[in-house]
Formats: structure tokens, C-alpha cells, sequence
């Protein structure tokens, strides 16, 4: 039999929150979507490094670069979607 079946978000939440304990220069982001990946949990418990930037996923990946060119480490959360579409609006707006 297998084990007790986890969510994702879960796994992903408690995870974030044990390696915050561990780290301090851990970071969530979060595009909007707090509830589906499973970071309130680390928000919880670290509410200033978590960082909410709303349905804005270009600026989810320049504020995660930004952070880690500060040496922290940045865990950047959304669909991969959405992560796309934002590379392609991102290319299509340089052409013009």
C-alpha cells in the first residue's frame, strides 16, 4: 500500500517554512496565487520574507533575480503558464 497521500501545496508550504527555520536569507514570492502553492504557511510564520507582488509575474522573476543578486534565496511561486506568457510578452514588447 502506499503512504498517506499529500498535496503538493503542502509538502511545498512545510518545506519552505523548514528550510525559513534553517536559513534566514530563504524568501517566498508569490504572484496572487498564495492559496494554491501552499506558502501561507510560510508567510505565517515569516511574514517579512514573504513578499505578495499580485498578478505581476514579470516582476515576480526581476524581484526573485534581485534578491539573489543580494545573496538571499528567493522561492518564486505561479504557474508555469503564466511564467510563460510573461517571457512572451516580454519579447513581443522589445520588438516593437
Amino acid at each position: 500500500m502506499i503512504g498517506e497521500m499529500v498535496s503538493t501545496q503542502e509538502t511545498y508550504g512545510k518545506t519552505l517554512v523548514e528550510l525559513g527555520d534553517k536559513n534566514k536569507d530563504i524568501f517566498a514570492l508569490e504572484a496572487d496565487l498564495m492559496r494554491c502553492s501552499g506558502s501561507k504557511l510560510f508567510e505565517d510564520k515569516y511574514p517579512d520574507r514573504h513578499i505578495q507582488l499580485g498578478i505581476a509575474e514579470q516582476n515576480l522573476v526581476g524581484v526573485a533575480a534581485g534578491l539573489a543578486a543580494m545573496g538571499r534565496i528567493p522561492y518564486a511561486s505561479t504557474f508555469a503558464n503564466f511564467l510563460t506568457q510573461s517571457r512572451i510578452l516580454c519579447r513581443n514588447n522589445k520588438r516593437k
